[in-house]
């Protein structure tokens, strides 16, 4: 029996409004307003009471240089394409956890940056514009965060870990970073679970789980689940433009 519905939509939209704000300018990977957000989830983490688990407190940091990408250059009344300038970025993964006692672990994780004033990943044409990334991926934390705050109502027999990964939007950096560098054992870990593009209920009530072929009790877990009657997209492979992808890998 799942317990009573006890998740606040009002603490929800405060998380997601924060991380998706203007002030935080679309939480470009290794930006400063990034870091900002790492530390809002670090001391929401805290808040919690769930514990420090990455190398530094809550942190793991890395840093990586993207691929050089060819970038539109006005030079007086002649536009140009040239190599951009590519500089060494440092992102954070921020990493809490839950110790039950238990041998085991299961990973909930959702990415925390975005595109920031607009990089390679862009649509947008027309010089530099804020990109808030309330679905892409605000939406995604905020829901993880809510969980973190009742996960003892679900989960009694494993330890849990919480991972707000950076760089995703550069190519699943921080979830990379952690699969080569895990602060638990990753050959205790059951399963992982990732939040991405959360936020965006359309009128059929469609709820897209990749992955459900991962596992043989998936399937029937996910029909238990679905007391709502939401219409499930299921994509069976593990393997999926997230940071899901990582783990399914390792």
């Amino acid at each position: 029996e799942l317990p009573e519905n006890k998740f606040s939509q009002n603490l929800v939209l405060a998380d997601l409004n924060y991380l998706a704000s203007d002030e935080l300018r679309g939480r470009g990977t290794g930006s400063p307003e990034e870091a900002i957000a790492a530390e809002y989830i670090a001391n929401r983490f805290d808040q919690l009471g769930l514990q420090p688990a990455g190398e530094e407190g809550y942190f793991q940091s890395f840093t990586k240089k993207p691929h050089p990408t060819v970038q539109k250059m006005n030079d007086g009344d002649s536009t140009r394409f040239g190599m951009g300038v590519v500089k060494e970025l440092t992102g954070k993964n921020v990493i809490a956890k839950l110790e039950n006692g238990s041998d085991s672990w299961i990973v909930i994780g959702a990415h925390y940056d975005h595109l920031g004033m607009g990089d390679e990943n862009s649509l947008h044409m027309e010089g530099s514009a804020i990109h808030n990334g309330a679905d892409d991926n605000a939406s995604g934390v905020a829901l993880m965060l809510s969980l973190a705050e009742h996960i003892n109502d679900y989960v009694k027999k494993s330890n849990v870990l919480f991972i707000a990964f950076s760089g995703e939007e550069k190519g699943l950096w921080g979830s990379n970073t952690f699969c080569d560098k895990p602060t638990i054992d990753m050959s205790k870990v059951k399963y992982m679970i990732n939040f991405d593009m959360v936020g965006r209920m359309n009128e059929e009530n469609t709820l897209a789980i990749y992955g459900n072929g991962t596992s043989p009790v998936w399937n029937a877990e996910l029909e238990k689940a679905n007391a709502d009657s939401l219409k499930l997209v299921l994509s069976e492979s593990g393997v999926g433009p997230s940071d899901h992808t990582s783990f399914y890998l390792e």
